[in-house]
């Protein structure tokens, strides 16, 4: 049945149709844009002059925190194909602390720099990345509204076995799960292109 559900899923022309699809898979493509943009008027800024300081190391903990948001949220995909109401109730309070995880490290590490004596108007190489950080939890800040509200149609939806039966057949149920996967892949993918860029500059 939850092969059977996959399939359908992946076959179903309605998919393409359906405007919430589209509209989340445009904003997708223009965060991914407007943080390539920053990042490469970051890189492109680079000289003699740049600020030379180390990444404070707690940015470790929140790329691995938030990597283990995406691979919980897969296994939250294959919970609710297999109809496994509450392995998906734990897998998605689990990604939702993974989240919290990450947004505590990045204001762990924010007073790190600022410890150092590296606020905003230090230098443009810290106000860049002050600004790429913030705008980044601005946007896992929307994700975890997005966890609450997966949160409490889960609960609502499965109270009953009556309503779960419904919920597991629903294939708009699934696509709305497969939007906030790839919502939180893309915040993802975003995180490591940052710190990779981080990295490759102060280390």
């Amino acid at each position: 049945m939850a092969s059977d559900k996959r399939n359908a899923g992946a076959a179903r022309p309605v998919r393409f149709k359906n405007p919430m699809v589209l509209m989340v898979n445009l904003v997708l493509v223009s965060i991914v844009i407007l943080f390539i943009g920053i990042t490469y008027g970051y890189l492109a800024k680079l000289g003699s002059s740049w600020l030379v300081f180390r990444l404070p190391k707690i940015f470790w903990l929140s790329t691995l925190s938030i990597l283990l948001v995406s691979f919980l949220l897969q296994r939250l995909m294959a919970a609710y194909d297999a109809d496994h109401a509450r392995e998906m109730k734990i897998r998605l309070g689990l990604a939702f602390g993974s989240a919290m995880l990450f947004s505590v490290c990045q204001v762990i590490g924010w007073q790190e720099l600022i410890a150092q004596g590296l606020m905003m108007q230090a230098h443009p190489s810290v106000a860049y990345l002050y600004i790429l950080t913030g705008l980044h939890i601005a946007h896992v800040a929307v994700g975890l509204i997005f966890f609450i509200v997966a949160a409490f149609r889960l609960q609502k939806n499965t109270a009953t076995k009556v309503s779960a039966l419904l919920y597991f057949a629903d294939p708009l149920r699934r696509d709305r799960l497969k939007l906030l996967v790839h919502y939180w892949h893309t915040i993802d993918f975003v995180w490591v292109m940052l710190f990779l860029s981080f990295l490759y500059n102060h280390t």
